[in-house]
C-alpha cells in the first residue's frame, strides 16, 4: 500500500511525481508519505486528490513541507478539508519557498478558509 510506496520514496532519487489520487485515504493516510517527504529529494510534484483527508489530513504533510525542498506541486483539491484545513499548511508557507504551484479547489473552505494561506504567502 503507500506505507510500503512512502518507504521506498525515503531513498527513491529518480521518481518526480506522485499521483495517488482517488484512494479514500482518510485523514492520516498521508503520513507515512509526509515522513519520507521529509528526506525525499527528488518528488516535485505530488497529487493527492480526492481522498476524503479531511480538516486535519494534510497537517503531517505540512510538517514535512517545513524541511522539504524540491516539492514544488501540490494538488489536494477535493478533500473536504473545510475552514481550517489548510492552517497547518499555511504556516508551513512561511518558511517553506519551493512550492510553486498550489491546488485547493473544491475543499469546502468557506469565506475564511484561505485567510491563513493569504497571511502566510506575505512573508513566503
Amino acid at each position: 500500500g503507500l506505507d510500503a510506496l512512502a518507504e521506498a520514496l525515503k531513498s527513491n532519487a529518480s521518481l518526480t511525481k506522485l499521483v495517488a489520487a482517488s484512494n479514500s485515504l482518510g485523514p492520516h493516510g498521508l503520513d507515512a508519505l509526509a515522513e519520507a517527504l521529509k528526506s525525499n529529494t527528488s518528488l516535485t510534484a505530488l497529487h493527492v486528490r480526492w481522498n476524503d483527508l479531511g480538516p486535519h489530513g494534510l497537517d503531517a504533510l505540512a510538517e514535512a513541507l517545513k524541511s522539504n525542498k524540491s516539492l514544488t506541486e501540490l494538488y489536494v483539491s477535493d478533500n473536504s478539508l473545510g475552514p481550517h484545513g489548510l492552517d497547518a499548511l499555511a504556516e508551513a508557507l512561511k518558511s517553506n519557498t519551493s512550492l510553486t504551484a498550489l491546488h485547493v479547489r473544491d475543499n469546502n473552505l468557506g469565506p475564511y478558509g484561505l485567510d491563513a494561506l493569504a497571511e502566510a504567502l506575505k512573508s513566503n
